[in-house]
């Protein structure tokens, strides 16, 4: 299945792996081990699939993550008990991290399935420590709840094709239906 990056940041989109997050019925596209390697494959992290473990693992971190990204839009500390599960899995990942001959960061085991775990812990760690956090923006419309970073405070929506599209569709409704009821069209 293919997923849609439109986060501008790798944890950003790890958190936007499931639809409609902040509506009553979100959608988890995680539902398999198999479903996590895709994701990871697609992102560019080799990843081989998991256990269910990982998957458990992969989902607690992508909702303490957006959580706390939640908390820095709102200009809130985030939960001390999301701060405590993003913190134990960045001390896996750095347990992890190595300096290669390149003197380029890298992974200490690259055919490990946690390492998409790791990936995203660094990255979302970094995120959430870094002056671009001010950027993380959701997307206005009604239960969207996808993440993105919006350096320029200019976007409303996740994708202008998508959610902007139906925000667009459901104004122009609404118009339409106004027009149908104003008294001086009768």
């Amino acid at each position: 299945m293919p997923f849609m990056f439109v986060g501008g940041s790798l944890p950003l989109d790890f958190t936007n792996t499931v639809s409609w997050h902040a509506g009553p019925e979100p959608y988890d596209h995680l539902q398999t081990p198999q479903d996590l390697a895709d994701w990871a494959e697609q992102a560019g992290i080799p990843a081989p699939a998991g256990t269910q473990a990982t998957l458990d693992a992969a989902r607690e971190l992508r909702e303490a993550l957006f959580r706390s990204f939640l908390a820095a839009i709102d200009e809130h500390p985030p939960d001390l008990g999301d701060v405590d599960k993003i913190n134990a899995h960045l001390r896996a990942a750095m347990s992890h991290l190595r300096l290669t001959v390149d003197l380029a960061w890298g992974w200490d085991d690259q055919s490990s399935p946690d390492l998409v775990l790791w990936t995203i812990a660094r990255q979302g760690a970094e995120l959430l420590a870094s002056p671009d956090l001010r950027s993380v923006s959701i997307c206005q419309a009604d239960n969207c709840g996808w993440l993105f970073l919006d350096r320029r405070h200019l976007r409303r929506w996740c994708t202008k094709e998508g959610c902007g599209n139906r925000a667009k569709a459901a104004r122009h409704y609404q118009r339409v239906k106004a027009r149908r009821m104003s008294p001086s069209q009768r």
